[in-house]
């Protein structure tokens, strides 16, 4: 919770200019607190950005009456506490505060205050009535309710609602409960009907000098309410029956431009309320379902993005506020993922071979020991037969052999011929794959995101009658990091992500027919905050492996065994980790804040690396991306300072550090600051 404390009364006789584009509400709260000379306490689930402008000055009391507007607005309400102290609070908790009550002698004002006002029936049920005023009231932080026994109703709304209540509530009060009928309309809007009442009856009732007669609206029902006598009643219903006419033979024809959504998408969800409006018509005034298809039509242009609607206005004019709702800007998510492959890899190998070969002129062997490939397979070592078989077996043994080796004997045609080799090896390797892939995408849209490659695999075969030559079907498969999510902002700050992330690989071994593919996957859903950075799943692999060639007895002889021996030995370990943190986005400023940092950030690293040069190219200039020129969030006005930069990388500090060097080295003898 944060308390604004107010300041000395001086500045509240002055005006002032508004100009504030997307500030954060605290920070215009705080703004307002200085100007009026209030103390507010701001609710901690109070949050978000607001832009509001006002092209002439402003004293602190119109000043107030526009913080009050533009929290109701953003769904908050202000709440008098004390002389001058004020709290902020979301308008699903302004029913339960502490609201100041009034009573119905009490003066009433225009403000966006939330009050609760008591009034005392004489010529009215209090039950009917609420029923009446009820549609009236903002459901979000009003309501009313009555008290049979005492006849009373109570009324808990925003100041100016409870003002127009109020006037109904007086009007009845003065006529009896007989002198009030309701009227449903059909083909206008009762909003429209009731402002042209309410001029027409402000010059009707100075002519004749009459009691005034009241006209009330419900827009949900569109329902006129009216008060009056018997012929101030039938002077408005003829009035309302002519402005409520059937248009038949007119066509009222409209186009409405889409700034965010997809014509294309918006034009089904409005075929289907046209059609249950139309059904709904049809069956008050007793007709058959379907007789009144065509007199709305709706198309997507889909080249400008707008709607084109023909047919009743009273519908339209229902559509229009449907695409008013749904045209919205809608925010974005920023996903930021790193995997994280750690592999440990260890091999160790040691192995004695024997070869004996006839004096005869061929290169038959007599005997030996041969452990061609290692005694794993895989292929670390060959053996001593394939080494010899060449032409120059000195050149194949050196160019065969990995690691160290030894070898001791003699190689002749025509001679009696034998040969040693002694082989050791030993290989140990790690590898860090980092991945760090970031997207951006719209609330409730899917985005991927793929590094690797696409691999053929044989997926059928077909051979022919002479069985030569078969026909083979492939496909091409993905290999590689792949990232797959749609997010879902929840009301608030948490995103719901629906993510499948999958690591895959080719596996070096060649036995299977055909290739085989390493494949680790993660697939979830998860519930994480606005910036929040969470690990999703983690795999450890440990795999020892030992094997061992041997000749039968001779290789279990204690120490002369090792002549006649291969053993090899290798450890597997990897470790999989993945790290997610969404951000939210919903505005053009955010946006482009996120872009800033990533384009300064790679120009800084350019920076570094043109400043150490080329060694083999010391004359040479790399590129480097030039000064970031994106769009400043930070408005004019009476708004605070720029917020605190994030902290620089390494390589900014470098560049920045050599930066503040170089006048002075240009210029040594300046003076010191």
């Amino acid at each position: 919770m944060s308390i604004f404390l107010s300041v000395s009364g001086t500045a509240l006789a002055e005006r002032f200019d508004l100009d504030m584009q997307n500030v954060d509400i605290g920070e215009f709260i705080n703004t307002v607190a200085k100007l009026t000379g209030k103390t507010i306490v701001v609710d901690s689930r109070v949050k978000g950005k607001i832009s509001v402008e006002s092209h002439r000055k402003l004293d602190a009391d119109e000043l107030y009456q526009i913080f009050l507007l533009q929290l109701g607005v953003e769904g908050y309400s202000a709440i008098e506490v004390g002389d001058g102290i004020l709290k902020v609070i979301p308008n699903q908790a302004a029913k339960i505060e502490g609201i100041s009550v009034q009573s119905d002698r009490s003066s009433m004002g225009r403000s966006e205050s939330i009050v609760t006002r008591i009034a005392q029936l004489q010529n009215a049920d209090a039950d009917e009535l609420v029923k009446s005023l009820r549609p009236l009231v903002d459901n979000k932080v009003g309501v009313i309710t009555s008290y049979a026994d005492s006849n009373i109703i109570l009324i808990t709304d925003r100041e100016s609602n409870v003002r127009r209540l109020m006037s109904i509530v007086n009007a009845v009060n003065a006529v009896d409960t007989q002198l009030m009928e309701t009227v449903v309309l059909e083909h206008s809007s009762a909003e429209e009907v009731e402002r042209i009442l309410t001029k027409v009856l402000s010059q009707q009732t100075r002519k004749r000098g009459a009691a005034k007669p009241v006209v009330a609206a419900d827009a949900r029902t569109n329902t006129l309410i009216l008060f009056g006598d018997d012929d101030a009643r039938s002077y408005l219903r003829r009035l309302v029956k002519d402005l409520d006419s059937e248009v038949s033979n007119q066509s009222n024809i409209r186009v409405r431009y889409l700034k965010y959504a997809k014509a294309a998408d918006i034009a089904p969800v409005l075929k289907s309320i046209s059609d249950t409006l139309l059904k709904e018509g049809d069956a008050g005034k007793g007709v058959a379902n379907g007789s009144n298809s065509s007199l709305i039509n709706i198309e997507a242009h889909d080249q400008t993005n707008s709607i084109v609607m023909s047919g009743s206005p009273h519908i339209i004019d229902n559509l229009e506020s449907v695409i008013a709702d749904l045209d919205i800007r809608r925010a974005q998510v920023l996903v930021e993922a790193i995997i994280i492959e750690v592999s440990d890899n260890r091999a160790k190998e040691l192995g004695v071979q024997w070869l004996f070969r006839g004096s005869d002129a061929g290169s038959t062997p007599v005997g030996g020991i041969n452990f061609g490939g290692g005694a794993s397979g895989n292929g670390s070592a060959p053996g001593i037969i394939s080494l010899l078989a060449g032409e120059d077996a000195a050149a194949a043994a050196v160019s065969g052999v990995r690691g160290a080796a030894f070898g001791l004997g003699k190689i002749k045609d025509g001679a009696f011929s034998f040969a040693t080799l002694l082989t050791a090896l030993a290989s140990d390797s790690e590898s860090n794959i980092l991945s760090t892939p970031s997207l951006l995408t719209l609330d409730n849209e899917e985005a991927s995101i793929l590094v690797g490659q696409e691999i053929p695999v044989v997926t059928g075969s077909t051979a022919s009658s002479t069985n030569a030559n078969p026909f083979q079907t492939i496909s091409r498969q993905e290999v590689g990091i792949k990232l797959l999510f749609t997010p879902q902002i929840n009301e608030g700050d948490a995103v719901q992500l629906n993510i499948e992330q999958e690591v895959s690989s080719l596996s070096p071994s060649t036995d299977a027919a055909d290739v085989i593919t390493n494949k680790r996957t993660i697939k979830t859903v998860v519930l994480v905050n606005d910036g929040a950075t969470i690990v999703l799943g983690g795999l450890i692999d440990d795999q020892v492996t030992e094997q061992s060639a041997k000749v039968p007895f001779l290789g279990d002889i204690p120490i002369l065994g090792r002549l006649f021996r291969s053993d090899n030995t290798s450890k597997v370990k990897r470790n999989l980790m993945v790290f997610i943190r969404p951000t939210i986005v919903r505005d053009q400023g955010t946006l482009s804040e996120l872009s800033a940092r990533k384009y300064n950030y790679i120009r800084a690293e350019q920076l570094v690396k043109a400043e150490q040069g080329i060694n083999l190219f010391p004359f040479t200039d790399l590129a480097v991306l030039p000064e970031w020129a994106g769009m400043d969030p930070s408005p004019p006005g009476i708004l605070p300072s720029k917020p605190v930069p994030p902290p620089m990388t390494p390589a900014e500090e470098a560049v920045e550090k050599k930066m503040l060097k170089a006048p002075e080295q240009d210029n040594p003898s300046a003076p010191a600051p």
